[in-house]
């Protein structure tokens, strides 16, 4: 029951008794419930849920000034990392890279497999002024 729901119950059954002041309390508590039945609870669940991390993006950690080099041309990489994706046959897609604390996430359409996690850590390794020291593997949340 909610707040709302309990305070309008408990108003009603004031009113009851202001309406009627000899009767016992019992008899108004029944009186209540026989103008007021109770929702049935069976079947009814409750509908809310809590998003935690999607497995649909790929975490990069790396230094600052990688990710800001990286930043700079997110929408290039993307292109880059989606035809690479294309090439070796993968059905998944990055959609948009945005920056985390200590690296990037590279979200997409599907939960990366391993040989799609190889792909993008190449890649990464492969931009000019990166570093194979500078890159770390990407790794699912």
């Amino acid at each position: 029951m909610s707040y709302a729901q309990a305070t309008n119950a408990a108003a009603s059954i004031l009113k009851i008794k202001e309406a009627f002041p000899a009767l016992p309390n019992k008899k108004v508590l029944k009186i209540h419930d026989i103008a007021f039945p109770k929702l049935d609870n069976k079947g009814h669940k409750i509908q809310h849920t809590t998003k935690g991390l999607s497995r649909k993006q790929a975490i990069v950690s790396t230094f600052d000034k990688i990710k800001d080099i990286i930043m700079e041309e997110a929408n290039t990489h993307i292109f880059q990392i989606n035809m690479l994706l294309k090439n070796i046959k993968s059905t998944m897609r990055a959609k948009f890279i945005c920056p985390c604390p200590g690296g990037v996430s590279i979200n997409t359409n599907s939960v990366p497999s391993t040989s799609d996690l190889n792909t993008i850590e190449r890649y990464l390794k492969s931009i000019n002024s990166a570093g194979n020291d500078e890159v770390l593997v990407p790794w699912l949340p």
